[in-house]
């Protein structure tokens, strides 16, 4: 596989890019700025220097001549032919000079510019139209060329550094994340090796734990369900083994042991399945709820123990399955473990819907109702060994999907309470 850039090198180059960007833009601005400085500095001077030299020399008398001499020896003097034509590229400073020279003479026709390749300025002489006053312009081409190279190159130099020093500041959090992710991944602090990183790297980070802790849970879940699948078929199956052994398959109350036996082993691997699959794909539509619970109560094998308190129509939006399976692990968790009578009972507020379940047994012990709910974990001192302990998780898991809660306690008086808080408004019957 092609390997990609380093986020060091895409960062130094996207700043380094940007100041590039910034440097030679406002080189550019300058470059404009400059050009009408030197053209009006430089114009004022040579519309002073051809003015003075054509007043002079029309004078004609002896300190005329010398002075004259003075002017040529600096660079001006008269010429009776037309200005040759450039034989390269005039310089952008010589034109500009030229315009402010010609704007100042208010007659732009009287001023020329060569560059042959020694630039020059030609005025013609207000007082002899055939006499040219050329003065010679000192040209700066390469001296500004190579001061405009050795400043890029500066700058460019300058920018790269910045450049880098930005690079390493933004990507040396991210590497020390990288460093650190396996441990974060594992459970280690996050904030004490990341002191001075950015926000986002932070978040980042906070993003990588909770990830790990839920790697972590879910590997916990796993190695729970299968010790507890492993727990929970090796009786009945060496019941099962010794019921065969013995030829008991004739025997007609054996061979009822027998089925009750695979259908433990049954239900215990749909607990399973049940559990591994959340329900979490199951899309919502809207069902009478009341009408479920009634579907459930129907399906009991003593419906006489079970009382309904609730309206007689509750729609609304749930994960149909999910919420099936969930209350009908309520009431299997009330028959297995409490006393009749039993009591379903269905409520709705501006909160949402409740759905309670709730027998008259023993209860749980309190030092152990706060860890209903974790998976295979059973009330063993005060309930029957009977059961996968899926069951609650479950029911907690598909009220964490429906956005509420499970909430487990102990009733007054005896006996037992489960409720799930579900947050979805009631639907017009």
């Amino acid at each position: 596989m092609k390997r990609g850039p380093s986020t060091f090198a895409l960062v130094l180059a996207l700043v380094a890019l940007a100041l590039l960007l910034a440097l030679g833009l406002s080189g550019l601005l300058s470059t404009r700025a400059r050009l009408h400085m030197v053209g009006e500095t430089y114009g004022r001077l040579i519309v002073v220097a051809a003015l003075a030299a054509d007043d002079v020399d029309a004078r004609r008398n002896a300190g005329s001549a010398a002075t004259l001499a003075e002017l040529e020896r600096a660079g001006a003097r008269f010429s009776t032919q037309q200005p040759p034509a450039p034989t390269i590229r005039v310089a952008p400073a010589l034109l500009e000079v030229g315009r402010t020279v010609g704007r100042l003479l208010g007659d732009p026709a009287r001023v020329a510019v060569t560059q042959t390749p020694e630039s020059q300025v030609w005025v013609r002489s207000a007082h002899d139209p055939r006499r040219w006053i050329v003065l010679r312009a000192a040209s700066y081409r390469r001296a500004v060329i190579q001061s405009m190279l050795l400043t890029a190159l500066i700058a460019g130099l300058m920018a790269l550094a910045a450049a880098a020093l930005a690079a390493r500041l933004l990507t040396r959090p991210l590497e020390r994340l990288a460093v650190r992710a396996e441990a974060l991944l594992a459970g280690a602090p996050v904030h004490d090796t990341l002191t001075g990183s950015p926000r986002e790297v932070r978040r980042l980070a906070d993003a990588i734990g909770q990830a790990g802790a839920r790697l972590r849970g879910v590997a916990r879940e796993r190695e729970l369900m299968l010790a507890g699948i492993s727990h929970d078929l090796r009786t009945p199956l060496a019941r099962l083994r010794l019921a065969l052994e013995l030829g008991d398959a004739g025997d007609p109350q054996r061979r009822a042991a027998m089925v009750a036996d695979l259908e433990q082993l049954d239900g215990a691997l749909e607990q399973c399945l049940a559990f591994v699959r959340d329900g979490r794909d199951e899309a919502t539509r809207e069902v009478d709820i009341a009408t479920l619970a009634g579907q459930l109560l129907a399906l009991r094998g003593q419906p006489d123990d079970w009382q309904f308190d609730g309206p007689a129509q509750l729609p609304a939006q749930v994960r149909p399955s999910l919420l099936r399976r969930a209350i009908g692990n309520l009431m299997d968790n009330a028959e297995r473990h409490g006393a009749a009578p039993f009591r379903v009972a269905l409520d709705s507020d501006a909160h949402g819907i409740l759905v309670s379940v709730s027998d008259h047994g023993p209860g749980v012990p309190p030092e152990l109702l706060g860890q209903l709910g974790r998976p295979f974990l059973r009330g063993d001192r005060a309930r029957s060994n009977a059961g996968t302990g899926l069951g609650l998780s479950i029911a907690m898991r598909a009220a964490e999907l429906h956005g509420g809660r499970l909430d487990l306690r102990n009733a007054h008086g005896g006996g037992f309470v489960a409720t799930l808080h579900l947050p979805c408004s009631p639907a017009a019957p």
